[in-house]
């Protein structure tokens, strides 16, 4: 997503965006306006961010633009949901041309899904925080002034998360069917550990294998660290997994 570009002015190129220059992208009937949408319309319970404005940050401070989070930095987007009456709600229009709304009921940022696949990639392989992989944003975004764009850290930690759980129903076959998952179904298979009746056959066991070839073994152990990361208000956290995964759940 590439929206900042030069215009001319006459006597040189100035940095600027297409946002600033008039664009507008419209949703639900093919790029094309909605009817049902005056130009005088926005949301007036969200003023939008107040944010310093000027080339050094390349945002546009209107309450009317969507602030979009990409791999190459933060943009205002005038984006124009659909409001006919059979148009689906603004969340689930957003997800429909790839970015996932930081809110569902009122959505004023969204993230591109390739900054969310980025951010996960970087999170395991390079162990990059949500904290320093949004400083980058925000380097990539202004790197002469990076305070000055708009904060939207917790809005990456729980949308990070929601992702995460998104790929991991798709991965283990939930991502197109209502069937909910049960306890550990969305941990991974091990192939190489012997399953009686799914890669051993006990009924074709030989008398003399040794005893140990068809032995399993359960091991218990203590993760200490788990006890640093006790959340400090854990009546607010939700579990996503709860007891799905690895871990046992809280019931």
């Amino acid at each position: 997503m590439a929206v900042w570009i030069s215009q001319w002015t006459g006597g040189f190129f100035e940095d600027t965006s297409l946002t600033k220059i008039g664009l507008e992208i419209h949703l639900g009937h093919q790029g094309k306006p909605c009817p049902e949408v005056t130009d005088d319309w926005y949301d007036t319970d969200d003023e939008g961010d107040n944010f310093a404005e000027g080339q050094w940050v390349p945002l546009v401070n209107d309450p009317r633009t969507t602030t979009v989070v990409d791999t190459s930095g933060l943009h205002s987007l005038m984006i124009r949901f659909c409001r006919c009456a059979s148009a689906l709600g603004p969340n689930m229009q957003l997800f429909e041309i790839g970015l996932f709304p930081a809110s569902f009921t009122s959505p004023k940022t969204a993230f591109t899904f390739a900054v969310l696949d980025d951010f996960l990639l970087d999170n395991l392989e390079c162990g990059t925080s949500a904290m320093n992989y949004y400083s980058k944003l925000r380097r990539i975004t202004s790197s002469v002034f990076p305070h000055l764009v708009p904060d939207r850290y917790r809005e990456l930690m729980r949308v990070g998360r929601q992702w995460r759980q998104l790929k991991q129903l798709k991965w283990h076959g939930f991502s197109h069917e209502k069937q909910k998952p049960k306890a550990g179904e969305l941990a991974l298979f091990c192939p190489a550990c012997p399953q009686p009746g799914v890669n051993v056959n006990l009924a074709e066991r030989n008398v003399s294998d040794p005893a140990w070839l068809y032995s399993r073994s359960l091991v218990m152990d203590g993760n200490f660290k788990a006890k640093h990361m006790f959340p400090a208000n854990p009546t607010n956290e939700v579990a996503l997994t709860d007891g799905l995964g690895f871990m046992v759940g809280n019931g």
